[in-house]
């Protein structure tokens, strides 16, 4: 599983992929976190060169990063929530996943939309984080198996006192996946 995560502190986002991570391990199962904000990942032009070939003309961690989502069946996006919606670096990464979306090289894939709000969910902090993950999943032919938000989670270790929260939706995740 490819754990995608749309920050690059070492905040909510990343304590979960981390938490979800060795949970895996544990299980022997592969997985890999990927934070598109720590790599050299140049933004779109919008040339839809891609739209012809499936390739994009830059040079850089897309193309390697790419490669393993050709290579993986189910697909962890984990963003925080910013203006009440997805991260830059999260949107930035789909965008450049044109090549895959005019090959249809996304199609049938699983994703796992994870969205992480520092307010309540009654103030809607996470939701629309959450609607654009599942709208690109279903734009894109991704079976989205699973979603699921994070409230309350203002500074950066918020997160690890919702453990009976992260446990359940681990084990719904390991359901889901067939582990």
């Amino acid at each position: 599983m490819l754990i995608i995560v749309g920050s690059r502190r070492d905040g909510n986002s990343l304590k979960l992929a981390k938490k979800i991570k060795s949970a895996f391990d544990n299980i022997r199962l592969h997985t890999e976190i990927i934070v598109p904000g720590n790599q050299k990942i140049h933004i779109c032009t919008g040339c839809m060169d891609c739209d012809r070939d499936g390739i994009c003309g830059f040079t850089d961690d897309m193309k390697s990063n790419i490669e393993k989502i050709k290579n993986e069946k189910d697909i962890l996006f984990i963003t925080p929530t910013r203006w009440n919606i997805l991260s830059g670096d999260l949107k930035i990464f789909m965008d450049r996943l044109n090549p895959l979306f005019s090959t249809r090289g996304l199609k049938g894939k699983n994703m796992i939309a994870v969205s992480i709000g520092a307010k309540s969910d009654d103030l809607y902090s996470t939701e629309a984080a959450l609607t654009s993950l599942i709208s690109f999943a279903e734009a894109s032919g991704m079976n989205v198996i699973l979603d699921k938000k994070f409230n309350n989670c203002l500074n950066s270790d918020d997160i690890l006192s919702q453990q009976t929260e992260i446990d359940n939706f681990i084990n719904e995740l390991k359901n889901k996946i067939n582990c």
